[in-house]
């Protein structure tokens, strides 16, 4: 007898599915016009410390606080952010509880709602509001029974960081119904502001070490919180999984040149975007709102453009790989990046620009 799976099923990733077949290609690889993060960073790159298993992770998590400028008991370490984020709903969310969660966003979070929520609320940041936060609707999805708000600062797939009151606005409605704001700052060393930690007593903040280190075969993320709540973090992690020696190891590793590697970085994100700003706004069609910091931002296509296809002929036929917006919720659109496109941008949009001539010219 066939296995019985529900309607929405946890191992659902359309993004992912879509897109790690197309991270390689026969041949020569497709201009990479999808990277959010910097290159990876392979193990023998960085001197790690002497094997202390026992330690390990408490000797991370003191030499991540002392980076982050917090201490050791606000800051819990997590497999990646993603497993981070989970660690979090797991912890701050009762059986049946109601979750507010912005769109577009990264699907491995909304999956993870999904499938711990009685009832998701979507928020919508939109491309023609310049991705502000809906905070009226916010207010409307908001009630007693929401347990957490997510949201990411910078937004991704936008790239754009919401005005700080904003987000403290929020923070404030969901501490009035008595959830917990759940803030991913995964880019935000990209942008260089300041971190959500600590602006209220009921936000939570997630990151990683993955995107703006490269450190993604490590999975060293972490959340940070108020002590009270980090400790019950903190206990929770156990009934998850053991804390990772080999990852906090790995962890110190990159800590020995986290600041070198971070304004790397940061240089590399900014790099294109005078480039891409000035592309988009030279052709008649396209829309876009400059991000702040992260290396990706979103296009808006021109109307009736269906992204999928589009950005599968794009790939196959021409060579260059970039994410379509249906993947984060936002059809229509296209997240473009160029961290890791170095010299290759200009001829990356180049043929970007000429696949979407023959797209109108077919249409």
């Amino acid at each position: 007898m066939a296995v019985k799976f529900p309607t929405t099923r946890f191992g659902r990733n359309d993004y992912l599915s879509w897109y790690r077949p197309r991270l390689w290609r026969e041949g020569d690889a497709a201009i990479d016009l999808h990277s959010s993060g910097v290159a990876w960073v392979e193990p023998h790159e960085l001197t790690l410390p002497a094997e202390d298993s026992e330690g390990m992770v408490s000797r991370f998590e003191s030499g991540l606080a002392d980076w982050l400028g917090l201490t050791p008991q606000e800051v819990v370490f997590t497999p990646g952010a993603t497993g981070g984020t989970l660690l979090a709903l797991l912890t701050l969310a009762e059986g049946g509880d109601e979750f507010v969660v912005e769109s577009p966003v990264y699907e491995p979070l909304l999956r993870q709602v999904e499938r711990l929520g009685k009832l998701v609320h979507r928020i919508e940041r939109r491309l023609q509001d310049a991705w502000r936060l809906p905070l009226d609707q916010a207010r409307d999805a908001i009630s007693e029974r929401t347990s957490v708000v997510l949201v990411t600062e910078p937004h991704n797939p936008s790239g754009v960081l919401a005005p700080r009151k904003q987000v403290l606005e929020l923070a404030a409605m969901a501490a009035s119904k008595g959830a917990t704001l759940l803030v991913n700052e995964v880019y935000r060393g990209f942008a260089g502001t300041t971190s959500y930690h600590g602006s209220a007593d009921n936000v939570v903040v997630v990151s990683s070490f993955s995107k703006l280190l490269g450190a993604y075969w490590a999975r060293v993320g972490w959340l940070s919180s108020e002590q009270r709540l980090a400790q019950e973090l903190r206990r929770a992690h156990w009934n998850m999984s053991i804390p990772s020696s080999a990852g906090a190891q790995a962890g110190l590793g990159f800590l020995e040149h986290a600041d070198e590697r971070t304004q790397a970085a940061v240089e590399a994100a900014g790099t294109g975007v005078d480039v891409v700003d000035a592309w988009v706004d030279a052709h008649d069609g396209l829309a876009w709102h400059r991000p702040n910091g992260p290396g990706f931002g979103v296009i808006g296509l021109p109307e009736g453009v269906d992204d999928i296809a589009f950005a599968e002929r794009l790939h196959d036929v021409d060579g260059v790989l970039v994410v379509p917006g249906t993947w984060f919720q936002a059809p229509g659109t296209l997240r473009v990046s160029w961290i890791q496109t170095g010299d290759r941008l200009l001829e990356g949009l180049s043929i970007l620009e000429d696949a979407l001539r023959r797209e109108q010219e077919d249409s």
